[in-house]
C-alpha cells in the first residue's frame, strides 16, 4: 500500500453504507474495497484507489477475483489500466458479458 493510514476516508464511506466505517481498514478488507470502488466509485474514488494501492495489487486482485466480481465496463477500464494483457483482457470481458444474472438480464 501506498499510504500509512488504514482507514477508510469519510468521502467513501458512502459506498459501504452495509458495514460499520470505522471497522473497514485499507489493508484487511482491501478485495471488499478494491470491488466496490473499482464498481461504483467516481474520479475522485477511483483517484483514492490508486493512491493506497500499487498497480501490482490491483492486477493481483483482477487476477484473482475481480474479473469474475466486476461488469464487463468496469473490468475492462480497471484491466486496461493495470496493463492486462489483451487475450487475457478480453478473455474477461467476453466470460462477464455471458454472465447470466438477474441484473443483467
Amino acid at each position: 500500500m501506498a499510504e500509512t493510514d488504514n482507514r477508510l476516508p469519510l468521502h467513501l464511506q458512502r459506498f459501504f453504507w452495509e458495514y460499520e466505517p470505522e471497522e473497514i481498514k485499507t489493508d484487511r478488507h482491501a478485495d471488499l474495497i478494491m470491488a466496490r470502488i473499482m464498481e461504483r466509485g467516481g474520479w475522485e474514488a477511483m483517484r483514492w484507489l490508486r493512491r493506497i494501492y500499487t498497480i501490482q495489487k490491483l492486477r493481483a486482485f483482477l487476477t484473482d477475483k475481480g474479473n469474475r466480481l466486476l461488469s464487463p465496463r468496469e473490468l475492462n477500464y480497471w484491466a486496461l489500466l493495470c496493463a492486462i494483457p489483451e487475450d487475457r483482457r478480453k478473455q474477461w470481458i467476453k466470460d462477464a458479458r455471458e454472465k447470466n444474472t438477474i441484473w443483467r438480464r
